[in-house]
């Protein structure tokens, strides 16, 4: 390929170039690490639920080299396969990262691309994050580039899909070795393959979500890297923004500055959130309301007569009744939590429990209300009226996990060891921690990758 020009797309394909090279902060380092951690715990725990078995069952039927493993699982299957079935694993219990303003999810497109190709070209631990590093950048960068495209009042694309195809990509081509040229030849095919709409929401069973958040992008993330990687060649900049170009085809009027405004500089991935609750994200403000009346007052279940939730009306088309997921579903979440105190793994992920007796009956006592006024759109109320009394509760937007209220690594490392042992062994699960802890001095990922498979699960 010709020398570059100085434009937006050799921008970003420099940067991404020197990726790999470039010094990472030690708060940056931790805060990777503890995202890492945390999508591998995702992966594992996802493995076990219908979405990661879906992906494992299409990525064994196809046949091919087994290059890559599929976590919490004993197969190893072809690469891209791998990426489609570990991404699928990802988002099926809700429990991965997201990224409030660009509309992400990046830990569960950009990890299981980054680790199937780590374990195919046997890269080490710091190599492995320092791609995540990149695919979280590039995740977050391009859905804020697409942003004014990518609601759910505007139109029917998805950031969720967009946005991780990108850092797929990107993370996949690092850890490939790819210099500035074949960053910007990777960036044509990532635009061929951008694709994802909201229909997603129309999900049942976290099957379609799983692949629209981090199945599709992961695999064709990673199919793009491998693509240029054999030799595909492409055109120049698929940025310039003086012709048409994939920002102008997906999005009537993008933001182009978000790709390169504090490039190298601010990293994204310090404010992306991690989960405390294993649901999906508006359903965690009103569950720490409600846990805090039950701390401090105690109401007996029996006792309550109503519970009314103060929220952006907007998340109710999100978390309400039309989601039969109960990860995704507020009024059955809310049900289980004053039943029983708190929303624990197994049942936030009890499909069968929806349509239980107590269950349907707490629900039924359960309001959506408009949201108090003055209060900000992620703000809720929750009040609990029980034996003439009315408890009162209201959480803000720095719910536990946050970026601005974060978990610290040893909540974060409980998070991860409860979700890992849904899958593997206990003293499995401790060493994965303990060697992820040290992904620096990895010298190789498929170690990593060996004690997070199950030893006789397929």
């Amino acid at each position: 390929m010709a020398e570059l020009d100085s434009t937006l797309g050799t921008m970003v394909a420099r940067h991404a170039a020197a990726a790999m090279t470039r010094p990472l902060s030690a708060e940056l380092r931790e805060k990777a690490g503890l995202h890492l951690l945390d999508t591998l715990a995702a992966i594992v725990s996802g493995a076990v639920l219908e979405a990661g078995i879906a992906g494992q069952r299409y990525a064994e039927s196809v046949g091919g080299p087994p290059v890559a493993t599929i976590l919490g699982t004993t197969l190893r299957v072809p690469l891209t396969e791998a990426a489609l079935a570990n991404g699928m694993a990802a988002h099926a219990d809700e429990s991965d990262d997201s990224h409030e303003d660009s509309q992400t999810h990046p830990g569960c497109g950009v990890v299981p691309a980054a680790i199937v190709t780590a374990e195919w070209l046997d890269c080490s631990g710091e190599e492995l994050l320092r791609a995540v590093v990149l695919g979280y950048e590039m995740t977050i960068r391009f859905a804020r580039a697409l942003g004014s495209a990518m609601t759910f009042k505007r139109s029917s694309l998805s950031s969720h899909a967009y946005g991780p195809l990108f850092g797929a990509g990107y993370a996949a081509g690092a850890l490939m070795g790819f210099g500035a040229a074949q960053f910007a030849t990777l960036l044509n095919y990532l635009g061929q393959e951008a694709s994802g709409l909201t229909t997603w929401r129309l999900d049942q069973r976290h099957t379609l979500k799983s692949y629209v958040f981090a199945g599709m992008p992961a695999m064709n993330g990673c199919k793009a890297a491998a693509l240029v990687r054999s030799g595909f060649t492409g055109g120049s900049d698929a940025l310039d923004i003086s012709d048409r170009n994939i920002l102008d085809a997906i999005c009537p009027s993008p933001r182009p500055q978000a790709l390169v405004e504090g490039l190298g500089e601010r990293f994204a991935m310090m404010q992306t959130d991690i989960k405390s609750y294993p649901v999906g994200y508006p359903i965690a403000a009103p569950l720490a309301a409600l846990e805090r009346i039950i701390a401090e007052h105690a109401p007996v279940p029996d006792a309550v007569e109503a519970i009314r939730v103060h929220y952006d009306e907007d998340w109710y088309k999100v978390i309400g009744d039309k989601s039969r997921m109960p990860d995704v579903n507020l009024r059955y979440c809310l049900a289980v939590t004053m039943l029983e105190g708190r929303l624990g793994y197994d049942a936030a992920h009890d499909a069968a429990r929806m349509a239980d007796d107590a269950v349907l009956a707490m629900g039924r006592r359960v309001s959506f209300l408009p949201p108090t006024p003055g209060l900000d759109r992620f703000a809720v109320v929750v009040e609990v009226a029980a034996r003439g009394r009315v408890f009162r509760a209201e959480q803000d937007r720095n719910v536990l996990g946050r970026w601005e209220n974060p978990m610290n690594r040893g909540q974060v490392e409980a998070k991860a060891f409860e979700l890992l042992c849904t899958a593997i062994p206990a003293e499995q699960a401790g060493q994965a921690i303990r060697m992820a802890a040290g992904i620096g001095e990895l010298a190789r990922v498929a170690d990593l990758l060996r004690v997070l498979t199950p030893p006789q699960r397929r």
